[in-house]
């Protein structure tokens, strides 16, 4: 059984307790049985060697207790010395206190004069907007932000909180410049100064228990029910920020020197490289992007009526929320364009309900809940509902089921020349779906095994309505995509001896009573905007197809599959999307980046439309990547790479010669060269650059992607192992959760593809070889089928009925 968690979130590092079986099926280890006893002749000297030892150790242990074997059972996943120093923190990590109020004691008159002078400012603000010039409709950078899909609703949101953060300005007026730009802290409140939020605000009416997630991840947690894990809030802030004011502006260097521009850290230390890790697939960054868009929805701020905003103009004047990322004239790429400037418009603050410094918003409700198929908008849910049968809205095309068409044509991906052959972008839960063809196609994938899912559990319990089998396929489809990540994803990226010693495993039976209510579970700031970035550095420059048939290779570059989901209104479409995913190999993780992502991302060529007039497009050049990541993170003021080191217990390095056993050789010189102080070093650059020690991560990336994970788990009251009655499976049921596997969903819902490993997002090997879909485990929904109530007869006496249906209840939970 798995460790019991305490109702801390100050629970102790401790050894496991038993060592987890592999996944692989029983088919599988035959043929690796049979494939051993090929080979056992050359290998019987070692096998003979690892009996003898095996005996030893046997005869060594006879009369030991149980607590004996447990001990020997852990050595399996001893931590490497880097990692070590994990095992001396709680988990999950303590978020550090916020800043005391740097101001003074305030009066009402002082308030009232601050609240009119933000909202003055805010005024101020809305002129500019109406002068403003918008971004041309086809510009990488208008992708971008359209990319960020930021919903209508969060511009009012923003202007509260800039409101608020002018306000807080004037507060602070008269106090030390220099206690100002160290933070200026947790203010008062606002008091409904200011349009707020109703997290702001006591609940008005009590959570309604019930077995099934609300969609935007309210009353997840009944302590907290509007706040932690619940869309449009605000991340979770681990450490202090670091403006430059203290207050709002992006972080400065260290003693409020400039920064070098985030387009030279790229030039300099995330140069390209083609070195790549044959270990692990591209389907490892697919899921991994799939479950991000899941839990985070970074907003942008937006100009008037919620237009993309446009800083590189020269003319006029600049939107307030401008962050540019400055290129210089002889930039290795841009200087053949004649550019300076990359366009970069800063995230939306997010409502406090505080005076204060800025915080940034998450549209996304936190937990791992299937939003991206569903949506984290009851209205968006609806609107993807076919209203029959529990079923999403699918776009017929002959015998196959795509995505509802996006009829919106400003939405960055659809085109004039492909919207006039009657091809159009998708629709799905979440906005970004379009982005890359491989996303696309997970969405595809997702929907299908919804409605799959759907038309099961409808043929088992004929007597349910449409919205009880809608309900019970998204709470099914949930837990197998939190199976998923933790079987599948979470292994491959922090290795089983992390998952172990940080409770991240899973059960192989029964129940986890693992639910912490006091574990905040809402996404940290520094994760979404730099942590969980480390994925663009797995995708390579080439996307490999191969045709079986004839066994040739092609192969696409990576900008041209970016918001270009038509290839799956081909026949074979989404079978290709499937196997150039399953057959390419990722790029180590480190600081070196693709071409195709640092030079021409979202670049669309004339080509691209079938038009060979090349003044369709009006700059023929892509964006940076890494300088938006870099430029993100100083926008959100995360503090310097030093700190986040510090904080997961590992040594912090104070001088550029503390880097020597940190940092890989060449990343080292590189990045001495760029930064002017060890304490100026982006987290995103600096965590790259760690030296990984034979894993995927570096020991920082590890600890700060491991802690959210856990929050993930523990802090979610309807984590799919609970055995909470209320909103928990039944045994029988977690049974078949437990055989889904992404290569087994893909099967599943992808016709046309006959073979795949079963564990996709590792590369083909002896112990993961390709095999027929029909051999991959499936989940069988049987134990979902409830008895329906007898009806009674006119002649026998009524009764409550509450007998039989408490019984079918507990048989089944549904």
């Amino acid at each position: 059984m798995q460790r019991s968690q305490t109702s801390s979130e100050r629970t102790p590092l401790v050894p496991p307790t038993y060592m987890f079986e592999s996944s692989i099926s029983r088919t599988y280890q035959k043929r690796l049985r049979s494939f051993q006893c090929a080979i056992c002749v050359l290998l019987i000297s070692v096998l003979l060697t690892i009996s003898l030892l095996v005996t030893i150790s046997y005869n060594l242990g006879l009369g030991t207790d149980d607590s004996t074997e447990t001990v020997n059972l852990t050595m399996s996943y001893t931590l490497n010395d880097d990692l070590k120093p994990l095992l001396n923190k709680s988990w999950p990590l303590n978020d550090h206190p916020p800043r005391a109020w740097v101001g003074s004691t305030l009066t009402k008159e002082n308030l009232e004069t601050a609240v009119l002078k933000g909202q003055d400012a805010l005024q101020k603000r809305k002129s500019i907007e109406k002068t403003l010039k918008p971004l041309d409709n086809d510009s990488p950078a208008l992708r971008a932000q359209r990319a960020a899909a930021t919903a209508y609703k969060v511009k009012p949101l923003a202007e509260s909180a800039f409101a608020a953060e002018e306000a807080t300005r004037t507060l602070v007026n008269g106090t030390d410049d220099t206690t100002i730009e160290a933070g200026v802290g947790v203010g008062p409140q606002t008091n409904s100064s200011f349009n707020e939020p109703a997290y702001c605000r006591p609940p008005t009416k009590p959570c309604v228990l019930s077995k099934y997630r609300t969609q935007d991840g309210s009353c997840n947690n009944l302590n907290n029910p509007l706040l932690w894990g619940a869309s449009n809030t605000p991340f979770r802030r681990v450490i202090p920020p670091d403006y430059g004011d203290g207050i709002s502006s992006p972080r400065q260097g260290n003693n409020g020197t400039k920064l070098p521009s985030a387009r030279d850290v790229s030039v300099t230390v995330h140069r390209p490289s083609y070195a790549h890790d044959s270990s692990f697939t591209v389907m490892l960054a697919v899921w991994g992007q799939f479950i991000d868009h899941d839990i985070t929805a970074t907003a942008l701020s937006k100009g008037e009526n919620s237009s993309a905003i446009s800083c590189c103009n020269l003319i006029g004047p600049v939107h307030p929320e401008c962050f540019p990322v400055k290129l210089d004239r002889e930039d290795p790429f841009y200087q053949d364009y004649n550019l300076t400037c990359m366009e970069f418009v800063r995230s939306a603050p997010a409502p406090t309900c505080r005076f204060g410094q800025r915080e940034q918003l998450n549209q996304a409700s936190a937990f791992l809940d299937g939003s991206t198929v569903y949506s984290f908008s009851e209205a968006k849910t609806n609107q993807l509902r076919a209203g029959l049968g529990g079923q999403l809205r699918m776009l017929k095309l002959g015998p196959w089921d795509l995505l509802p068409p996006s009829m919106n044509p400003n939405d960055g991906c659809n085109t004039v020349e492909m919207n006039a052959k009657g091809r159009y972008c998708f629709e799905s839960g979440d906005d970004r779906a379009n982005e890359n063809l491989h996303l696309t196609t997970m969405h595809l994938i997702w929907a299908r095994q919804h409605n799959r899912l759907a038309f099961i559990l409808k043929k088992l319990n004929p007597h349910w309505d449409d919205e009880i089998i809608f309900q019970e396929a998204r709470r099914i489809l949930g837990a197998q995509m939190q199976h998923i990540t933790y079987a599948e994803f979470l292994p491959a990226i922090l290795g089983q001896d992390v998952m172990w010693s940080l409770n991240l495993t899973l059960q192989e039976e029964g129940y986890a009573d693992v639910y912490d209510p006091t574990v905040n579970p809402s996404i940290a700031n520094h994760f979404s905007s730099a942590v969980f970035r480390f994925a663009h550095t797995l995708l390579p420059g080439l996307i490999h197809n191969i045709d079986a048939k004839t066994g040739t290779i092609s192969y696409t570059h990576l900008h041209e599959i970016l918001f270009n989901p038509y290839e799956l209104y081909q026949d074979k479409g989404p079978k290709y999307a499937v196997k150039s995913a399953l057959n390419t190999p990722v790029h180590t993780v480190d600081p070196h980046i693709t071409a195709e992502l640092s030079d021409h991302l979202f670049e669309r060529r004339a080509t691209f439309n079938g038009s060979l007039d090349a003044a369709a497009s009006p700059l023929p050049c892509g964006l940076d990547l890494v300088s938006l990541n870099i430029q993100r993170g100083r926008d959100h003021g995360l503090p310097a790479y030093p700190a986040w080191r510090q904080h997961c217990g590992f040594s912090r390095p104070r001088t550029f010669d503390d880097l020597a056993e940190i940092l890989d050789v060449s990343s080292m010189s590189r990045i001495g060269k760029i930064y002017k102080s060890v304490d100026d070093i982006d987290l995103y650059t600096g965590a790259l650059a760690e030296n990984p020690n034979g894993r995927l991560l570096g020991p920082t990336l590890t600890c700060l992607i491991a802690d959210q994970f856990l929050r993930l788990k523990v802090g979610d009251r309807f984590w799919y192992e609970t055995p909470d009655e209320t909103v928990g499976f039944t045994e029988e049921q977690l049974v078949e959760i437990r055989k889904t596997t992404l290569a087994g969903v893909i099967c599943a819902n992808e016709d046309l593809l006959d073979q795949a490993q079963p564990r996709v997002m590792e590369g083909l090997s002896a112990t993961n070889p390709l095999v027929d879909c029909m051999e991959l485990p499936q989940p069988i929904l049987k134990p979902w089928k409830e008895i329906p109530p007898t009806p009674l007869s006119e002649n026998e006496p009524k009764k409550s009925g509450k007998a039989t249906s408490n019984k079918a209840n507990k048989k089944s939970k549904i």
